[in-house]
């Protein structure tokens, strides 16, 4: 059997609409689900809003956090370059009017340099010669004057090599150690 099928345009027979009863009960039926679905939208659109928000203020205290470190450790090396800057203008200014004692830093250096009484020479700015004119060391020391020698240094020439005591030279490695050490 052969089926085939036929379109039929035909106009709405019969229509009406139904009664106020009906039409009130589907309408508010519609306007309990639109007000479900949109507290429920609210709902989530709160619940993403707080989870955004969440999520920018961890960031931003990981921000503040980091940005606290590193001005904590700019601080602390500018503390360093402020103390060791002051020390070096106060030892300038004590070198420059000879409060130090040259005596004493000569014989610590001799006795660093580790030579018993084997001969050596110490080198010394020629100012700093003068002062120690008249001081008497072990036999086998030798004093010399050195332009190259800052005034305040001490140079111990030994037949195990050079060692060298700056005053600036110290406070720049003191400088450099807690550098190092702040960050």
């Amino acid at each position: 059997m052969l089926r085939s099928r036929i379109r039929v345009a035909a106009p709405v027979a019969d229509a009406r609409l139904a009664k106020n009863d009906e039409r009130d009960a589907v309408t508010a039926t519609v306007r309990r689900a639109e007000e479900r679905a949109f507290l429920a939208g609210m709902a989530h659109g709160r619940e993403q809003g707080l989870a955004d928000a969440a999520g920018r203020l961890e960031a931003a205290a990981e921000r503040v956090a980091a940005a606290h470190e590193q001005a904590l450790s700019d601080l602390s090396r500018t503390a360093v370059e402020l103390a060791t800057s002051i020390a070096r203008t106060l030892l300038k200014r004590d070198v420059a009017a000879g409060n130090y004692d040259l005596e004493a830093m000569v014989r610590e250096t001799l006795a660093e340099a580790a030579v018993g009484r084997n001969a050596c020479k110490v080198h010394l700015n020629p100012a700093d010669v003068e002062q120690l004119a008249e001081i008497r060391f072990r036999a086998g020391t030798e004093i010399q004057a050195d332009e190259g020698v800052a005034r305040g240094d001490v140079q111990v020439e030994t037949s195990l090599g050079l060692l060298v005591r700056e005053a600036i030279g110290a406070i720049d490695a003191i400088e450099k150690g807690l550098i190092e050490e702040v960050q």
